[in-house]
């Protein structure tokens, strides 16, 4: 159980004072109600999370706008009237990812039926808290890595832990603090609703990909046709046959093959940039969870879970390592990473991410 949380005295100088009590009394005329200070607290935290809200959207659509703008800017410059699609296209794409595609990735993962039952009561008791309407579903996902996912859905949202987090929990390698902030960091990506932000400023970044893969695959099918036709007008020239319809429809295919594959590249190449725009949300979006995490549980117990899983992949990477034949000389190299290549991270660097909490963790412990 955990233990209450103590009353605590804060002091302000008498401007201050005067200033909050002018704000709390204004508020209890307009609800025609008098707000205690508790209260008066509670509805300006709800305030600075709606704006948090508020803010965290306008930057997707600023993502979303920024990533159309590069690969759609024909449409911005020469077709604006088709600006409207482009949103609805992309609006479209993050609602199918979100609660569809989403879903049914869950769907590959078993529910966790024996799943310990302080696990249980931590996901129903940390999704309240957090302010969700309906408790995810539990799940389990068979691997040994330490890792933990959240999957949404129109029914709840799943939290997902893998078989490898629940072990270390259970070997206490893992406290119970930290297995709260694991499953809280996770709640928070279902409570700021990452899958709908992510789907829509991946929305068009996935259709360009999708796009120049079925360009590349096509250009080379008929780049190969073509060269065959190719040869085989060149064989029937030789042999006194009239070859030219082969001829010409050969050089036809090979070159609209090649130019498929041009365009194609180009395609994935412009995709590959934009998606830069769409990976620094999701790295932001990894701080948000950590921070929703810290806020239900406490700032140090995320940063010591950050740490441990950390720690405990390594771990595992060693091990299977060990396993190859010729271990000793299989190594993994410690890698200076360019700020270029983190460009693509999907998630910011585990040192920075705990960093942050451990700062937050001792503001709280000095006090004001």
């Amino acid at each position: 159980m955990e233990a209450m949380m103590e009353e605590r005295s804060i002091s302000v100088d008498q401007e201050t004072y005067e200033r909050l009590a002018l704000v709390r009394a204004r508020l209890s005329a307009r609800r025609a109600e008098a707000l205690t200070w508790d209260e008066f607290v509670r509805v300006l935290l709800a305030r600075e999370r709606r704006k948090s809200e508020i803010v965290s959207w306008a930057y997707t659509v600023g993502i979303f706008l920024a990533i159309t703008v590069v690969l759609l800017w024909p449409v911005y410059v020469y077709a604006p009237r088709l600006i409207p699609l482009v949103f609805l296209v992309g609006i479209a794409f993050a609602a199918v990812w979100a609660y569809i595609l989403s879903p049914h990735s869950a769907r590959m993962m078993k529910p966790f039926k024996d799943a310990p039952l302080e696990i249980v009561h931590w996901l129903e008791e940390i999704a309240q808290k957090a302010g969700l309407k309906r408790t995810p579903i539990l799940r389990i996902a068979e691997t040994p890595e330490v890792n933990a996912m959240a999957l949404s859905s129109l029914s709840g949202g799943t939290v997902c832990l893998t078989r490898g987090t629940v072990d270390a929990y259970l070997a206490n390698r893992l406290s119970s603090d930290e297995m709260r902030a694991v499953i809280a960091h996770e709640i928070g990506h279902l409570r700021n609703r990452d899958h709908l932000r992510d789907g829509l400023a991946l929305s068009w970044v996935s259709v360009f990909d999708y796009f120049g893969d079925e360009s590349i695959r096509s250009g080379m099918r008929m780049a190969r046709i073509g060269t065959v036709l190719e040869a085989t007008a060149a064989e029937e020239a030789r042999a006194g046959e009239d070859a030219r319809l082969s001829g010409v429809l050969g050089a036809i295919l090979a070159f609209s093959g090649w130019f498929s594959v041009v365009a194609g590249s180009l395609a994935k190449l412009l995709a590959k940039a934009a998606s830069t725009l769409a990976l620094h949300l999701s790295r932001r979006q990894e701080y948000a969870a950590d921070d929703v995490a810290a806020e239900v549980t406490r700032p140090e117990h995320m940063g010591i879970a950050l740490e441990k899983i950390h720690q405990l992949n390594e771990e595992l990477v060693a091990t299977e390592l060990a396993k190859l034949p010729l271990a000793d000389r299989w190594q993994l190299q410690p890698r200076n990473r360019t700020w270029v290549e983190g460009l693509w991270d999907t998630h910011p660097s585990t040192e920075t991410r705990v960093a942050r909490q451990q700062a937050v963790a001792q503001v709280l412990q000095e006090g004001p």
